[in-house]
């Protein structure tokens, strides 16, 4: 009986270091790519608050844009946030398509907001703290 008590208290440790160790992994990840996804949802706000201001200015937020997708891209991560990598790539794909084509900016917005939406499920899914993004 001793050992099977000492048993259960090592997996128990075991488990509480697994999730330790898989929680900060997820939390390190995000703290990587959080100021590349700071900085596009200010651009978002502009696009939407500010569009004669963008529209003047649209090849240097296409560039910011671009210089923003290359270092999410580049940001060495781990596996567990590959899906939130990949919708916020689309998401800016979808910004850069919005400011290029001005006849279809509202249908690249409605896809900004879908993959937005698909990110936040993407941290739920993680279980990860929202203030962190």
């Amino acid at each position: 009986m001793k050992y099977i008590s000492l048993l259960i208290s090592s997996i128990g440790v075991f488990l509480v270091i697994l999730g330790n160790f898989y929680y900060n992994s997820v939390t390190l990840d995000m703290q990587k790519i959080k100021d590349y996804v700071a900085e596009t949802n200010i651009i978002l706000e502009d696009i939407i608050d500010k569009e004669y201001y963008v529209l003047e200015n649209k090849q240097d937020y296409i560039k910011r844009l671009n210089s923003l997708k290359e270092g999410l891209n580049n940001t060495d991560t781990t596996f567990l946030i590959d899906n939130y990598k990949n919708y916020k790539v689309k998401s800016i794909d979808s910004l850069v398509k919005s400011l290029k084509e001005t006849e279809g900016k509202k249908i690249y917005l409605g896809e900004v907001e879908k993959y937005n939406k698909l990110c936040d499920r993407e941290i739920d899914r993680l279980i990860i703290n929202k203030n962190l993004v």
